[in-house]
């Protein structure tokens, strides 16, 4: 008899365990699952964009998802590594060749090599020192002249090129900052018309501006 009431109680007190925590069930709103992972922003670092950008070009707006900024980034490198590597060629043969011919000072003590090196360096009827020996002095003075224009547009191109790194850097750090900025419909601005009265003289109409958050 013992025995039966206390399997008895003690199946009470189940029932009454499984009954309270059917309650607590029943309590719990429904959507509170849904509530806490719908709240949940992707959380993006200013610090690690900034590093992907600047350890490899484009990667940290890869980080950024912004990959439609992709083409403009790669576009500007290829442009600029274009642009250095032609300067660079130019100015490599504008600077033998005036190495070459600085070495005289008249055609007449100039090797045969060296002027067929010039000749065929340029192909320029104007400047081909065996028809045309008179145009020595102009044709050194445009030598030199190529060969600092062609070096400043080079190191241009470097600057160029580490100031699109840069940039690159800046913006996939700024677009990380401004991932989860609220942009909603209530952010609003309402200009309205508004008299007003200082004291003395006419009454006068002034600008309202009012900026809603």
């Amino acid at each position: 008899m013992k025995i039966a009431l206390k399997v008895i109680l003690f199946g009470i007190m189940l029932s009454l365990l499984s009954i309270h925590a059917g309650a607590q069930e029943v309590n719990v709103p429904k959507d509170s699952l849904q509530i806490s992972v719908s709240t949940q922003k992707k959380v993006l670092s200013p610090k690690k964009a900034s590093i992907y950008a600047a350890l490899f070009p484009g990667l940290g707006q890869v980080y950024n998802g912004k990959y439609w900024k992709l083409p403009i980034v790669y576009g500007g490198y290829v442009g600029l590594v274009y642009l250095y590597g032609w300067n660079s060629n130019n100015y490599n043969d504008f600077f033998d060749a005036y190495r070459t011919i600085a070495k005289y000072s008249t055609v007449d003590q100039m090797s045969q090599a060296d002027k067929d090196y010039l000749n065929n360096l340029f192909k320029i009827p104007y400047w081909n020192l065996n028809n045309n020996p008179s145009h020595f002095g102009s044709f050194k003075n445009q030598l030199k002249s190529g060969k600092d224009y062609y070096r400043r547009n080079r190191d241009l191109s470097i600057i160029a090129i580490a100031a699109l790194h840069v940039l690159s850097i800046i913006d996939a750090s700024v677009d990380a900052n401004l991932f989860d900025f609220d942009i909603n419909d209530n952010l609003s601005m309402r200009i309205d018309p508004m008299p007003a009265y200082f004291g003395h003289g006419p009454q006068v109409i002034g600008v309202n501006v009012a900026i809603n958050f």
